[in-house]
């Protein structure tokens, strides 16, 4: 099948280079020159694990292409796939001017006949009934088209995995013909395959992002009530996950979910509820909930350090989850300008293996980047393991005391071995939980401040 797809973003290239794989011809369009030049010329900009081989196999192949004029492609597509962004503002607002703009680039066919389009990007309901009727409204009669949604599911970092092994495969159209088509596109990929209206669709795409944020939202709450109550939430989240109505998924504790979409989507369902006459009042408030998390932190670092406008801290990993480069509503970018805020005087350094200009770009000019682990921590007073690449963990805790000036360690992850570092005189202070004992790097005064309340 002749595949196009409009927006060359992790998504739209990830999902062009997948179905390229599986046999088909696919172009890949994006106006973006500079990203069109860098993928043209054999390079991925994006850090994204098996992408780089997968476009660079197809493209040696044949059966994947890159331009700038989708306008051109509705001449031989068969299914047009707009996977373009959609950001939101603070209010929930989905901006959809990317979408407008690249679906009115479509241009009628010669000769006529059916073409579908898809819609890949998360996007508010109705939102394909409103792309249908401006389509059919420009558009010659002899030229057919037919919108279908079919949201996303792919996890930044895992994208190429997600694409060929995906949970489910959701295709919303209210046309059986273009059901039957999709269907078929899709039917070697080994996943259920829900064939729902083109609403519904749409609305599960926002439903499972937002549940996702509640469920970390309460994993976060509850590890808050652990600190404060002496129990351990890493105990308590593995009795919750071997609940078969409950799971081990999305219970990890830490300094909150960022990234491209949670947030984005929790906030654009809280905004379409509100509209619609259905408050999400759970959603809204599992928002509030992430917004505070790295404020907590805040204080557990003033807890630790006495005057931390006098210290060095240094912040391990910046991107809002390891294996991606993303920056976008990370964590590190709120941590960081709270600490800055609050204490003038600090000395923030940071390091991730990812984040490279993005993170230069993303955060505070104030915050030194480093080129390793090791040139971040030397000399710090504390340090902060704000994102949990699995190289931190290879660290020892001799690495630790011999570079820092105070081994004190605050896991906004769990993803340290804390008691191994507790026994060996590291201090490390995790989310939900107290150190195992006191060492000499914290003192007793010190150590009991963490006992205390520390919500902002």
């Amino acid at each position: 099948m002749k595949l196009a797809v409009v927006g060359a973003g992790i998504v739209g290239l990830t999902t062009g280079a997948g179905f390229a794989e599986l046999g088909h011809q696919v172009e890949c369009y994006d106006i973006d020159a500079g990203k069109i030049g860098l993928l043209t010329a054999g390079a991925v900009p994006y850090h994204e694990p098996g992408l780089q081989s997968l476009v660079e196999r197809n493209v040696a192949a044949g059966r994947l292409r890159f331009g700038l004029a989708p306008e051109q492609l509705t001449s031989q597509a068969e299914v047009i796939f707009l996977a373009v962004g959609t950001p939101s503002a603070d209010d929930g607002h989905m901006q959809l001017a990317p979408l407008w703009a690249a679906a009115d680039k479509l241009s009628a066919w010669p000769g006529g006949g059916r073409r579908i389009v898809v819609i890949k990007s998360t996007v508010p309901v109705g939102t394909a009934d409103r792309l249908e009727a401006r389509l059919r409204s420009r558009l010659p009669a002899e030229c057919e088209v037919h919108v279908a949604s079919i949201p996303e599911f792919m996890r930044e970092g895992g994208a190429v995995r997600d694409f060929f092994e995906p949970a489910r495969i959701v295709i919303g159209t209210n046309d059986p013909d273009t059901f039957e088509r999709l269907d078929l596109l899709h039917r070697r990929l080994p996943a259920p395959i829900l064939g729902t209206d083109r609403r519904t669709a749409e609305l599960s795409k926002l439903a499972a992002n937002a549940h996702l944020a509640v469920r970390l939202s309460f994993a976060n709450e509850m590890a808050a009530l652990a600190e404060q109550t002496g129990a351990d939430y890493p105990a308590i989240a593995r009795v919750l996950g071997l609940d078969p109505r409950i799971g081990p998924h999305f219970l990890g504790a830490g300094l909150g979910f960022g990234g491209s979409c949670l947030p984005k989507d929790a906030r654009a369902l809280v905004r379409l509820a509100d509209e619609a006459g259905a408050p999400q009042t759970l959603v809204a408030a599992a928002i509030r909930a992430n917004v505070m998390l790295p404020l907590r932190m805040v204080r557990k670092l003033e807890a630790a350090l006495s005057g931390p406008s006098r210290r060095r801290v240094a912040l391990l990993g910046l991107t809002f989850k390891p294996g991606t480069d993303d920056m976008r509503e990370a964590p590190s970018i709120r941590l960081a300008t709270e600490l800055l805020r609050r204490h003038p005087g600090i000395v923030l350094t940071a390091y991730d293996p990812a984040a490279g200009e993005l993170a230069k770009r993303a955060l505070p000019n104030a915050v030194q980047l480093c080129d390793s682990a090791e040139a971040a921590l030397r000399g710090a007073d504390a340090a902060i393991l704000v994102t949990e690449w699995p190289e931190f963990r290879k660290i020892q805790a001799e690495d630790f005391k011999n570079w820092m000036k105070r081994p004190i360690l605050l896991d906004g992850r769990n993803a340290l071995d804390a008691e191994t570092l507790n026994a060996q005189g590291v201090v490390c202070i995790g989310v939900g939980r107290l150190p195992a004992t006191p060492s000499d790097a914290l003192g007793a005064a010190e150590l009991t401040a963490f006992q205390t309340e520390v919500e902002p």
